[in-house]
């Protein structure tokens, strides 16, 4: 059970990452490129930082296509590949056996994201967070508050990423 909820809490923290993108664009902002964990700068709380964690994104008319590869959770190397509307909203997800349906509001220049993950109906983990740019586009900051609804703590995770544009 510690597994599978590790898995989803790292589905659940890429698309967090893929809202935060999308819905943070400016007007006329082209986000595709990649985006690149700076581990130095980031803070992971009692879990092991992971090895690997980016996102190429893709534009594709008025979706974009996120293509994440984490080890993020100690689960060994994982493939993500989602879609979002360009512009901020609701989206619903099926990722690894996980439905991830995720709400953006923008304030400002700073995103609120909140996410619901759930298998077979039931509602393991909710997360909501935080997510933000450099004024130069460079840095993209994620903060985001997890709780797992079972297993052994349902107790909230802090996490911060940041991620460096390449």
């Amino acid at each position: 059970m510690r597994i599978r909820a590790t898995l989803l809490l790292a589905v659940a923290l890429q698309l967090l990452v893929a809202g935060a993108l999308r819905a943070q664009q400016l007007p006329r902002s082209d986000l595709s490129g990649t985006w690149v964990i700076n581990i130095a700068k980031s803070h992971f709380g009692k879990l092991p930082p992971p090895t690997v964690d980016s996102v190429t994104i893709t534009q594709m008319g008025n979706m974009y296509q996120f293509d994440a590869t984490t080890d993020f959770g100690g689960q060994g190397r994982q493939h993500l590949v989602y879609k979002w509307p360009v512009g901020a909203g609701e989206a619903t997800n099926d990722v690894s056996g996980a439905t991830v349906h995720t709400t953006i509001t923008q304030h400002g220049d700073t995103l609120a994201v909140s996410s619901e993950v759930s298998m077979q109906g039931q509602t393991v983990a909710v997360q909501s967070g935080r997510v933000y740019r450099s004024p130069d586009g460079k840095t993209m900051t994620r903060e985001a508050d997890i709780r797992p609804m079972a297993g052994p703590s349902t107790e909230p995770i802090h996490l911060l990423f940041v991620y460096d544009r390449k």
